[in-house]
C-alpha cells in the first residue's frame, strides 16, 4: 500500500482479518467497539471508556431522539447500536465489509434497535446508499483516517446532509505540519498507516479543507490526555503480544495483518508520547 493511494478491498480486507483480535477483546470487554476509548474522572474502566468516546462525540454532536444519523464507516455496528439506544433515533451505518456489516446487523437485533439501525454497503465518498438533503448528523468516529481524499468525503457528506445538518468527528491527526517530520516519525506514520489502513493527516489542514468543503461553524477539542491511557495499554500489550506472536505466526497462529496491527498501536502511542499524533474532537456545520 503507498503512502498516497488506498485501496478499498485492502481495507477491508485489513479489519476482517482484524476481526479475530477484536472478538477476543469484545469477549474481554463485553461489546463491539474498534476504536480508542476515552478515559476521564467517571470513566476509569476499559469498557466505560470505550463507551464514554461515544458519548462525548454524540454530546458535541448535539444528538436528539428526533433525527437521522450516518455512521460513516460503522464497522461492527457498536457506535450506531450506542446511538439508537442511547437517543432512541434512527441510524444508518456504511462500511466497505461486509462481513463487519452483517456483524452489526447482528448487534442490532441483540439489542432489540433493529427497527431503528439500516447497515448499508457502501463507501463514505461516494455514499451511493443515501439519499440528497436525507440525515440530519455525519457522524464518523475514527473513520476519515481511512480517507487519502477527506475533501471528497466531506463532500459527499455535504450533499446528504440537510441544510440544518452537522458533522461530528473524533480521530487521530498529526499536530504538526507533515513536511516538519523526521525521517523517523515519517517512517512510523507508514508503519501505521500501511498496517491499519490509513493515511493520518493534519489537524491544520483538516480544518482548512473543512471551510474550503463549505462546512462553518467549525469547533475542535483536543481529547488527547483522555486516551492515551488506552495507547498505553495497546503499546503495553503489543509488547508482549508482538514477540510471542512472531512464534505464534511461524506457527500459523496469527498472520502477518494481525502482527503488523500490534506494532503498528506501539508506534501510535510513541507518536502521541512524542507530542506528534494528537486525538481530536471536531464538529461543524452545513454552510449553506
Amino acid at each position: 500500500m503507498s503512502h498516497s493511494d488506498l485501496d478499498t478491498d485492502e481495507v477491508a480486507a485489513i479489519y476482517d482479518e482484524l476481526l479475530k483480535t477484536y472478538r477476543t477483546e469484545w469477549e474481554y470487554r463485553g461489546h463491539r467497539s474498534l476504536h480508542l476509548a476515552y478515559y476521564d474522572d467517571e470513566h476509569d474502566e476499559p469498557a466505560e471508556a470505550a463507551m464514554n468516546t461515544m458519548r462525548r462525540l454524540s454530546e458535541a454532536a448535539d444528538i436528539d431522539g428526533s433525527e437521522h444519523i450516518l455512521n460513516i464507516g460503522c464497522g461492527a455496528g457498536e457506535d450506531s447500536v450506542w446511538n439508537a439506544r442511547a437517543y432512541d433515533t434512527e441510524v444508518t451505518g456504511v462500511n466497505i465489509s461486509e462481513t463487519q456489516l452483517e456483524i452489526a446487523r447482528e448487534n442490532a437485533a441483540e439489542h432489540g434497535v433493529s427497527d431503528l439501525t439500516t447497515f448499508n454497503y457502501d463507501d463514505f465518498h461516494e455514499l451511493d446508499t443515501i439519499d440528497d438533503d436525507s440525515v440530519d448528523v455525519v457522524w464518523g468516529l475514527e473513520a476519515l483516517s481511512h480517507s487519502a481524499d477527506r475533501a471528497r468525503a466531506l463532500e459527499a457528506a455535504q450533499r446528504v446532509l440537510t441544510a440544518e445538518g452537522r458533522v461530528a468527528f473524533t480521530d487521530l491527526f498529526l499536530t504538526v505540519d507533515p513536511d516538519s517530520l523526521s525521517p523517523e516519525q515519517q517512517g512510523r506514520i507508514e508503519t501505521i498507516n500501511d498496517a491499519l489502513g490509513l493515511r493520518i493527516g493534519s489537524i491544520d489542514e483538516f480544518e482548512t479543507t473543512l471551510s474550503e468543503t463549505n462546512f462553518g461553524n467549525v469547533q475542535i477539542e483536543d481529547l488527547t490526555d483522555g486516551i492515551k491511557r488506552c495507547t498505553e495499554r495497546r503499546r503495553s500489550f503489543a509488547r508482549i503480544a508482538h514477540p510471542v506472536g512472531r512464534v505464534l505466526g511461524v506457527l500459523g497462529v496469527l498472520s502477518e495483518t494481525q502482527l503488523d496491527s500490534f506494532k503498528a498501536s506501539a508506534e501510535i502511542d510513541r507518536l502521541i508520547e512524542a507530542g506528534v499524533l494528537g486525538y481530536y474532537l471536531v464538529t461543524a456545520d452545513t454552510d449553506r
